[in-house]
């Protein structure tokens, strides 16, 4: 140990004022200053470099509790007499959301005239204090348009109210109303077709059943907005959805274009990307005399009937 100390003290060089502990600490401490130097570098690269332990995308915002989306276009009709319309969606909390799709009847007097009044009519006296009260509105208004036209003008009716995850709807005519649930498609409506009366007549024996699909009437509406007494069909109680379920509203440009399974593929897109898939489909058929087409999509995300 003395010789140690001994050689501590002898000058670093000859004839010098250092010593051999002194030149000891001074590397001593240049080393320690290296490492804070090196450890503080790594520190700055580790915050710089993403966490390999956690996921380098980050977490998608949550979604809406419902997607919109609509689709019209003119097809090979001269005049556009689909109409449609929404109430507003900042208000979906307090009242609900309402989406209206009318079709004028093509052939009759003004008919795009009646379906666009129609929507704003409906959509301007939403919201109403009660749904059961939205039948006799319907019959009013075909009244007022009976009056006016004598049954020589008229249009079809859809119309969806979303209240929380409770959906109700009221139609008239053959504009379509479907429901995509897992995977599956479902018609929410019954068209109001001569047809189905020939098919009742026809399984009461008036008839063979083959005839009431090849009546040149078959296809004619049964009810319509314009007519003097309509039917309207309507939910009684309001039908729950479920979580990620898809409500489509189209007109039968859609619906008579295209078939069940393109709907439902389509349907099992988002809102948006379902728009573009019916029109993408609607244009590729080719139909020489398409008719105009009108289509609003809904995506619920809200919670659902089984939570």
């Amino acid at each position: 140990m003395e010789g140690v100390i001994s050689w501590l003290r002898q000058p670093l060089f000859h004839s010098s004022f250092l010593r051999a502990w002194m030149a000891l600490a001074a590397g001593l401490v240049l080393a320690m200053v290296l490492i804070l130097i090196l450890l503080r570098r790594r520190k700055k690269q580790k915050k710089e470099e993403p966490d390999r332990n956690e996921p380098i995308t980050e977490k998608p915002a949550p979604l809406p509790v419902l997607e919109l989306a609509n689709l019209q276009g003119l097809g090979k009709r001269e005049e556009q007499q689909d109409a449609f319309g929404i109430s507003r969606m900042e208000r979906m909390e307090e009242d609900g959301l309402l989406a209206v799709l009318c079709d004028g009847m093509g052939g009759m007097a003004e008919g795009g005239m009646i379906a666009a009044e129609t929507v704003a009519e409906m959509v301007g006296l939403f919201p109403w204090e009660d749904d059961a009260a939205v039948p006799a509105w319907v019959r009013q208004r075909s009244s007022r348009v009976y009056q006016q036209f004598r049954g020589h003008g008229g249009t079809t009716l859809v119309a969806a109210l979303l209240r929380g995850r409770h959906l109700s709807f009221w139609c008239v005519g053959d504009s379509d109303l479907f429901l995509w649930r897992e995977g599956k498609l479902y018609a929410m409506n019954v068209r109001h077709e001569y047809q189905n009366e020939l098919v009742l007549h026809a399984l009461e024996g008036a008839f063979a059943v083959e005839e009431a699909f090849s009546d040149p009437q078959a296809a004619a509406l049964s009810e319509y907005i314009g007519k003097e007494n309509v039917g309207c069909d309507h939910t009684y109680i309001p039908f729950s959805l479920r979580r990620e379920d898809a409500v489509l509203l189209c007109s039968d440009g859609v619906s008579d274009t295209l078939t069940l399974k393109q709907i439902r593929e389509a349907m099992a897109l988002p809102p948006q990307a379902c728009c573009d898939r019916l029109e993408e489909e609607i244009q590729a058929a080719g139909r020489p005399n398409q008719d105009n087409y009108t289509a609003i999509v809904m995506k619920y995300h809200g919670k659902g009937e089984e939570e």
